[in-house]
């Protein structure tokens, strides 16, 4: 009995298994087709570029090389944010309520 049963659900498993890899697979060729539709277009004279996304794309080019180095900034970001955060905790005033409790009493009858 419990053959089948460990059985049963290796194939379960192996059914979904297949699933998600088939899924993965279509995912993938919808966006290599994607890519492949946008490197492969062209505009007629009075259509503009901007309202082509391949050419925005394309325009944008990558941000330049920052002057300081990358880790060299990082620890002193780092200390910069914690020092600052310890100092607004500081002069942040508690509410005047902060400790007391809500009412517990039954809530008041109106008056008629």
């Amino acid at each position: 009995m419990r053959l089948i049963i460990e059985d049963h659900f290796t194939a379960r498993r192996r059914r979904k298994l297949r699933w998600q890899q088939l899924a993965l697979w279509l995912a993938l060729t919808i966006l290599v087709i994607q890519l492949i539709g946008m490197a492969f277009h062209n505009h007629s004279l009075a259509e503009q570029s901007s309202d082509c996304i391949s050419c925005d794309l394309a325009a944008d080019f990558p941000a330049p090389v920052p002057t300081v180095p990358v880790p060299v900034l990082t620890p002193v970001l780092v200390f910069a944010y914690h020092a600052a955060v310890e100092l607004v905790y500081a002069f942040v005033p508690a509410p005047h309520n902060y400790l007391t409790p809500h009412s517990q009493a039954p809530p008041a009858t109106a008056a008629v």
